[in-house]
Order: C-alpha cells, then structure tokens, then sequence
C-alpha cells in the first residue's frame, strides 16, 4: 500500500502531499502498522521534519520515490522477511540524490555495513530513543553519515583491510547472505528459492559457495552454523 499523506484530518482522501517549504520530506517504508504509527506520531512533532508518505514493499517504495520526491527515505532493513539491499539500490537507481536511512531491529554490527555499501548513509536500531533517530534522519538528510560509534569503528576497521583479507560471514556475498539467513531461519533449499525468486539448482550453488568461504565441510555444519548466527544477530 503507498500511501500519500492527506493534506488535512479533515480530508483523508486527498491525495495531494503538504509538506511546508524548508522542511525535510521523510519517506517512510516500513510494513509493520504499529511502525508507521510511532512514526507519523513522531515525525508529527519535528519543527524540521515532515512525512510525505509510506510505502509497505519495494515495488511501492520505488514509486514512491519517483513520485513523491523524498529528501530522505527511513527504510526497515526486513521487507517480507527479506533484507533490503536490493531495496536501497533501486531506490538510488530511481533517484541519485535521495539518501538513505535503514531502521531496523537486527544487530547493527552484521548489518550496518552491507547497508552502506548498497547506498545507504546511516543505520538506526528500532529500540534507539527518538531523538536519536531524528538526529540520524538530520544528518542523513545533510549527506552525513549516521551509525553508532562502535558500528563506525568497525566499518573504518574493515574498509582499511584488503578486500581479500575477508574471512567469516563478511565474506560472503549479498545474496550468499541472504541465503545464509534463511538457511539459519530453518528454510529449505526450495523455500529459500520461492522467497529470493531464484532456482533451487542457484541455491545450491549459494550453499556451496558459503560452506566454502565459511570453511564448513558438510551441510548439517552450515545449518548449524548459520542457525547460530541468526540467534546472536536477531
């Protein structure tokens, strides 16, 4: 559903979008309703800060940028049950100039860097308190960076590293990722293909490579393996 923000209580149809001149349009992507209520609720009361509309899937968020012209979209990393890399991507593909804030849940340590390198400019945990989140949609609206220090030291510790030195969960790929997680979630080979829209032969090869970055010798080792890492990371 994307939805526009009416211009008044008083005419919940209208689709056109009232944002006061010098304010930052705030486009928020996020499919859980209590979410989006904390953050109409929250933006509500920013001098600065204004919501020009939402969107609940990647299609909806895509045209939602096209139209509605955000300075900054506040995107949960988990759409569907799917991490939203690609999301930012497309989003940036849309519009250049628009940045990027994840919000999300998930450990901001295993996260926040992937986030980065799709285009995002900042990372914020759900469980933050709203001044926080507000500042991280300041400074991402000023093309400044936005993580927790720690989170920062980490993505300054690794981009100084050779991109061949990495080991581990760092190593993998994207969609290796994401495999990885589901594989860690209990998923089958065929359910992660119908969630990733991808073949099942595709998801066996995603196994295989992991098992291999990972140096795991057999698949019970990878299911043990990322199902330990799901429980530390959510």
């Amino acid at each position: 559903m994307l939805m526009r923000i009416p211009m008044s209580p008083g005419n919940p149809k209208s689709t056109t979008v009232n944002v006061p001149t010098g304010r930052i349009r705030v486009l928020l992507v996020e499919d859980h309703p209590m979410v989006r209520q904390g953050m109409r609720a929250l933006l509500a009361g920013t001098p600065d800060l204004a919501l020009c509309g939402e969107a609940t899937s990647p299609e909806e968020a895509v045209r939602a940028v096209r139209e509605l012209h955000p300075d900054v979209v506040c995107l949960d990393l988990m759409l569907g049950g799917v991490d939203a890399f690609e999301v930012i991507r497309r989003i940036r593909e849309e519009n250049q100039h628009v940045r990027v804030l994840v919000l999300s849940v998930r450990d901001e340590q295993a996260y926040a860097e992937r986030c980065l390198q799709a285009g995002a400019l900042g990372y914020a945990m759900k469980t933050e308190p709203n001044e926080t989140l507000l500042t991280g949609l300041r400074r991402v609206a000023r093309g400044e960076l936005h993580l927790s220090a720690k989170a920062a030291m980490t993505v300054l510790n690794r981009v100084n590293r050779p991109s061949g030195d990495r080991s581990g969960v760092a190593a993998l790929s994207d969609r290796e990722f994401q495999v990885f997680q589901f594989i860690g979630l209990g998923h089958s080979t065929r359910q992660i293909a119908e969630r990733l829209g991808i073949g099942i032969k595709t998801v066996e090869t995603h196994r295989e490579n992991i098992k291999n970055k990972l140096g795991l010798e057999h698949a019970p080792a990878l299911v043990r393996e990322a199902t330990m890492w799901v429980q530390r990371c959510t």
